[in-house]
């Protein structure tokens, strides 16, 4: 007699990296489904970078004066663009990885964690552009400081504390459908909550300690020291969003991996 018992938790860390060529091709179809229909195409990764941009412009540059010394405005915001916007796209698409895909959890047994890496990866085209503008942008403008060496440090950083969070957003929102209603909401207050378009020391005192313990905080701030040679980065914000970081991918693989035994029932 065979005795089928339910288990905890299967997922295994190392499914991560051997689920990569399914978590590609996932990743391919969602650019190729993105752009294909559209009838500017590949333009819209010039398109949306640019155009938030020039949001920010208006909104930090030309409604409000915003100090940022001697580095042009454009730069100082594309640099927090970058790290925002991978971030953004990853929890908007991502908290909703397990929910679209349910036909592919319910009838296959496909690697769920794929779902959560290739959303990852179909990210990546329109981050790479502004990346690439921002960095031709700094080579120009200001030449190119010394630590620009970390930057491949910076970029991993961002795509671990990104991939934790998202894990965890999609594990609840599979669970819980009010997460995937209640995000576009958090992503949009959470813009004027990180300094993105403004630096952090030329916040009010008394909104500089929320803005510190903002995990993203301290990740454009390091961002911003590597490209653009900022003096003087938060070092306490920093240090927070290094821990948070962390926790952050403690907290979110524990969730997806218990939550994982129960997508079929539930998406």
């Amino acid at each position: 007699m065979r005795v089928y018992r339910p288990v905890k938790r299967r997922l295994q860390l190392r499914e991560t990296w051997t689920t990569r060529e399914v978590a590609k091709m996932i990743g391919l179809r969602d650019i190729k489904v993105k752009y294909k229909q559209a009838a500017l195409g590949p333009l819209w990764l010039l398109i949306a970078p640019l155009g938030m941009l020039a949001a920010m412009g208006i909104a930090f540059s030309g409604v409000t004066s915003v100090n940022t010394g001697d580095v042009p405005y454009i730069l100082f915001a594309l640099v927090g663009l970058v790290v925002w916007t991978y971030i953004q796209l990853s929890l908007s698409i991502g908290s909703q990885a397990i929910v679209g895909n349910s036909p592919l959890v319910r009838r296959s047994a496909m690697p769920r964690v794929a779902l959560i890496t290739g959303t990852l990866i179909g990210n990546l085209p329109p981050v790479t552009v502004m990346l690439v503008i921002t960095l031709v942008g700094t080579l120009i403008g200001r030449g190119v400081p010394p630590q620009i060496v970390l930057l491949p440090l910076a970029i991993v950083w961002t795509v671990t504390f990104t991939y934790g969070l998202t894990l965890l957003v999609s594990g609840v929102a599979a669970r819980f459908r009010d997460t995937v209603a209640i995000m576009p909401l958090l992503i949009q207050a959470g813009i004027f909550i990180t300094p993105v378009g403004y630096p952090l020391a030329g916040a009010p005192k008394n909104i500089q300690t929320l803005l510190t313990l903002n995990p993203v905080t301290g990740v454009i701030e390091a961002w911003r020291w590597v490209v653009l040679d900022i003096a003087d980065p938060n070092i306490t914000a920093i240090a927070f969003s290094a821990v948070a970081t962390v926790l952050t991918c403690v907290a979110g693989w524990f969730v997806f991996s218990r939550l994982e035994v129960t997508f079929a029932d539930v998406v």
